[in-house]
C-alpha cells in the first residue's frame, strides 16, 4: 500500500489562491453558519489567522493584503524554501512542519515572531534568525542538523525557553543535552521534557572552561555594548540640543588643516596648541551646559503648551459630547413616536430638524471659540519659543567668539614661536640637515613658512565660521519649522472638525427623510 507521502507528492501541487485563502481563514467561536459568511466577506486586512495545513503547497505566495496575520500554518505541504513572507510583520505564531525546506531564510522581517516550528524538513543548519529577538519556543526536530556547535547560535534568544532539536544527528552525540543545556540559557523545556535545574547546573560544571571563556567573552561584549549605547545616546542627545560638531571642533580643525602635517615636523613650533586644546575644552564645556539648559527648557515649554492645549480641546470636546449625546437621545425618541403616533410624526420630525439646525450653530459656535483660543496659544507658543532660540543664537555668537580669539591667539603665539625656531636652524652650525626634508623645506624660507601658518589658520577660521553659521541656522530653522508645523496642526485640525460637522449634520438631515419616509409609508 502507498505511504501517505507517496499519495501526496504524486497529486498535482496546489497554489495559495483567493478562495482557497478564505477556505483557510480561522476564525474564533460562533455559529458554523455565521463563521462560513464572514469567510466569505472578511477584508483580509482584517484577518488574523490562516491554516494551509495539508493543501499540498509547492510554494508560498499570493498573501497580499494580509498585514495584520498573526498566526500562519504552512505545516505538511510540500514546501521547499521560505518565501513572500516579509510583508507580515504582524506574525507572532509560523508553522512551516513537514514540509521539505532546506535552509532557515527569509524570515528576518517576522521581528514578533514568538513561536516557530520548522520541525521534520531537510535544514542542515540553524541561522539566519538573528531578527528574531521575541523567538520563546522553537521546533527544529526531525532536522539534518549535525554540528553540535551550531547549537550555539541560539544562545543570543534570551526569550527562548522550549526548544526541540529531537531526531536530529546532533542527538546521537553523549555531550549533547549537557552541551545544549549548558550553552542556552534559562530553557524550561527541551525534547519534550521539563529542564531540571540541577541538570543545567551539573552541565555547566562539565564544560565549566569553556563556558567561563565564553562567559568572559560575553561579558566584554556586554560591556562594549553599553559602551556603544551610551556614545550612541549622547550623539543622538547632540544632535538634538544642535550641539553636534561642537565636541569635536579642535581636532576637526586639526584634520581639515592641510598644513599641519608639515608643520608639526617642526620642533616645538606647536607647543603653544596644548594650552589651547586645555581652554578650548573649558568653553566647550561651559557651552554645552548652558545649551542642554535651554535644550530642557525648550521640551519643557513646548510640553507645557501641548498639555495646555490638550487639556483645552478635551474640554471643548466634552463639551461638544454632550451636546452630540442629547441630540441623539431626542433622535431615538422621534424614531420611536414616528412608529407608535404616526399622527404626531409631522410636528414631532419638524422640531428634530430645528434641534439638529441648533446642534449645527452650537457646534460650530464651539469650533470657533476654539480657533481663536488655539490660534491665541499658538502664537504666544512662537513668541516664547523664538525668545528662546534668540537666546541660544546669543549664546552660540559668544561661543565661537571665545574659540576665534583662542584661534587668534595661538596664530600670534605661533608666529612668534615659529621665528625663533627660523632664527635658531639658520644660524650657522645649526643641525637643520638633521630635521625632515618638510621642515628643512619649511626653514629655508621665511616666506614659505609664514606663507604655511597663515593658511593653517585660515583653515581653522574657516572651520570655526562653517560650524557657527551651521549651528545658528540649525536653531532658528528648527524654531521656525516646531512654531510654523504648529500652525500647521491647528489649520488642519480646524479644517477636520468643520468636515466632521457637516458630515455629522449631512448624515442626519438623510436620517430624517428617512424617517419622514417612513412616516409617508404608513399613512399609505
Amino acid at each position: 500500500m502507498p505511504s501517505l507521502e507517496r499519495l501526496i507528492a504524486e497529486v498535482e501541487p496546489n497554489v495559495i489562491t483567493e478562495s482557497l485563502t478564505r477556505e483557510c481563514i480561522q476564525i474564533q467561536g460562533g455559529e458554523p453558519d455565521t463563521a462560513a459568511n464572514k469567510k466569505r466577506s472578511m477584508p483580509f486586512r482584517d484577518v488574523e489567522c490562516l491554516a494551509f495545513s495539508f493543501k499540498n503547497l509547492a510554494c508560498v505566495d499570493n498573501l497580499r493584503g494580509l498585514d495584520n496575520l498573526t498566526k500562519l500554518q504552512l505545516d505538511n505541504n510540500q514546501i521547499t524554501k521560505i518565501e513572500n513572507l516579509a510583508h507580515l510583520t504582524n506574525l507572532t505564531w509560523l508553522d512551516l512542519s513537514f514540509n521539505k525546506i532546506t535552509a532557515i531564510s527569509g524570515l528576518e522581517t517576522l521581528t514578533k515572531l514568538v513561536d516557530l516550528s520548522l520541525f521534520n524538513n531537510q535544514i542542515a543548519k540553524i541561522e539566519n534568525l538573528d531578527t528574531l529577538v521575541n523567538l520563546n519556543v522553537l521546533s527544529l526536530g526531525n532536522n539534518q542538523l549535525s554540528q553540535l556547535d551550531n547549537v550555539m547560535y541560539l544562545r543570543q534568544f534570551k526569550q527562548l525557553r522550549l526548544v526541540n532539536l529531537a531526531g536530529n544527528p546532533i542527538c546521537k552525540s553523549h555531550d549533547y543535552r549537557s552541551y545544549v543545556l549548558s550553552h542556552i540559557k534559562d530553557l524550561i523545556y527541551l525534547d519534550y521534557r521539563r529542564v531540571n535545574p540541577a541538570d543545567v547546573q551539573a552541565a555547566r560544571e562539565q564544560h565549566q572552561d569553556e563556558m567561563i571563556e565564553l562567559q568572559e567573552r560575553e561579558e566584554q561584549q556586554s560591556q562594549e555594548e553599553k559602551l556603544n549605547a551610551e556614545r550612541e545616546a549622547h550623539e543622538k542627545l547632540m544632535k538634538q540640543a544642535n550641539l553636534e560638531g561642537v565636541e569635536t571642533l579642535i581636532d576637526d580643525m586639526v584634520k581639515e588643516d592641510p598644513e599641519w602635517p608639515r608643520l608639526s615636523q617642526v620642533p616645538s613650533l606647536l607647543d603653544p596648541w596644548n594650552e589651547i586644546r586645555d581652554k578650548f575644552n573649558t568653553y566647550t564645556d561651559e557651552f554645552k551646559v548652558a545649551i542642554l539648559e535651554q535644550h530642557n527648557k525648550k521640551k519643557a515649554e513646548y510640553e507645557e503648551w501641548l498639555g495646555v492645549v490638550r487639556s483645552y480641546l478635551d474640554e471643548k470636546d466634552a463639551e461638544a459630547r454632550k451636546l452630540i449625546v442629547e441630540y441623539e437621545k431626542a433622535k431615538k425618541r422621534t424614531a420611536r413616536l414616528v412608529v407608535d403616533q404616526p399622527l404626531m410624526a409631522e410636528s414631532q420630525l419638524d422640531n428634530l430638524k430645528v434641534k439638529l439646525m441648533a446642534l449645527k450653530d452650537q457646534l460650530m459656535a464651539i469650533e470657533m471659540e476654539a480657533v481663536e483660543v488655539v490660534d491665541g496659544l499658538v502664537q504666544e507658543f512662537d513668541r516664547a519659543y523664538s525668545e528662546l532660540a534668540e537666546i541660544n543664537k546669543g549664546q552660540y555668537n559668544g561661543y565661537f567668539t571665545q574659540v576665534r580669539d583662542l584661534q587668534n591667539s595661538f596664530f600670534n603665539q605661533l608666529t612668534s614661536v615659529a621665528m625663533t625656531v627660523f632664527e635658531k636652524y639658520n644660524q650657522e652650525n645649526s643641525d637643520i640637515e638633521s630635521l625632515p626634508e618638510e621642515a628643512r623645506t619649511l626653514l629655508q624660507d621665511k616666506d614659505s613658512l609664514m606663507n604655511a601658518l597663515q593658511a593653517s589658520h585660515d583653515a581653522h577660521m574657516g572651520k570655526i565660521d562653517s560650524l557657527e553659521d551651521r549651528l545658528v541656522s540649525n536653531e532658528l530653522r528648527s524654531a521656525n519649522d516646531l512654531t510654523s508645523s504648529n500652525a500647521t496642526w491647528a489649520t488642519k485640525r480646524n479644517r477636520d472638525r468643520i468636515s466632521e460637522i457637516i458630515n455629522y449634520l449631512e448624515r442626519n438631515v438623510l436620517e430624517l427623510e428617512e424617517l419622514a419616509g417612513e412616516e409617508d409609508g404608513g399613512e399609505m
